[in-house]
């Protein structure tokens, strides 16, 4: 036990310094994309140029991520164009930062960012809403649900998704921090599940023919911190489950993302640390467009 509390207690200082990354993070040059009202993306009028070419001082690293990011688009949209897309499909997109998209330098919103801009290079007429804010926990996520603009634009879509739980498990470290044990993480998993039921059951009342997607999140610091990777691992494997589970319950689904990750955080992670880069979320963005097919195509006639 006391070896285990080491453990944490060097995971609880891990953890604060990656939060005061964030908040750095938060007041630099990347500016916040969320907004209390539904936008959809309007095509741009100018095509962006091949940085590699134009720029001959791009490093090979910068390079080297605009391929990476070229190539998911190239997958999405060969994905996409075999596709026959229900008319008028209305995604919504609700949690925390990963659907904000915060980390990705392009500022283009993430993997929902990168699923908008997949939809109108094959010209479907797909509206996507997003309501990511940083920070958000499973208890501020369930009173935005309230929110008239957001509980709208849940009742006209078609499908919901999900990302939460993450900032749960970073403030029971914060709560925790001057002894900080496995069990403060156990203490909270049932009111945790409890929520994630909450929010399930609240979509559903505003719209029970939505099909709603839960998201799973990943561990950042395995190949950073290595010695307390089956630590870190375990919580983030356990309330993962968590969200699986209840998703199963309530007759929705569950994406794994963590598999996604594994072993590549160096490559795709942004400069924080702790959110996906825009190769990160363009590797979600497949999954999630992978994941969500069976619904969003016309049924055969």
């Amino acid at each position: 036990m006391q070896k285990r509390k080491i453990y944490y207690l060097v995971a609880s200082f891990l953890l604060v310094i990656v939060i005061g990354a964030v908040i750095v993070f938060a007041g630099s040059d990347q500016k916040a994309t969320v907004t209390n009202a539904p936008t959809e993306i309007v095509p741009s009028e100018t095509e962006t140029p091949d940085d590699s070419e134009e720029n001959p001082a791009l490093s090979e690293e910068e390079t080297d991520t605009s391929s990476e990011i070229k190539d998911a688009f190239r997958r999405l949209l060969k994905d996409t164009l075999g596709l026959f897309i229900k008319e008028d499909l209305h995604i919504t997109a609700v949690g925390d930062s990963l659907t904000q998209g915060v980390g990705d330098a392009t500022e283009n919103g993430g993997y929902v960012g990168i699923l908008k801009q997949t939809f109108e290079e094959t010209d479907d007429h797909v509206k996507i809403d997003n309501f990511g804010k940083r920070g958000n926990r499973t208890d501020q996520l369930l009173k935005r649900l309230d929110d008239p603009v957001i509980s709208a634009s849940i009742k006209n879509a078609d499908v919901v998704l999900i990302t939460i739980g993450a900032n749960d498990i970073m403030k029971v470290t914060k709560d925790h921090f001057t002894d900080l044990d496995y069990d403060d993480y156990s203490a909270a998993m049932p009111s945790y599940e409890e929520r994630m039921k909450d929010i399930f059951e609240k979509i559903d009342t505003l719209n029970p023919d939505a099909e709603v997607y839960l998201i799973g999140f990943y561990n950042p610091f395995e190949e950073s911190f290595p010695e307390i990777e089956d630590q870190l691992g375990t919580i983030v494997d356990e309330y993962n489950d968590i969200g699986k589970q209840v998703a199963k319950e309530k007759d929705q689904h569950y994406i794994e993302t963590a598999d996604l990750f594994h072993n590549q955080t160096a490559t795709l992670l942004a400069d924080d640390y702790f959110h996906p880069n825009e190769v990160g979320y363009g590797k979600v963005a497949e999954r999630v467009l992978e994941s969500i097919k069976p619904v969003i195509q016309e049924e055969d006639e």
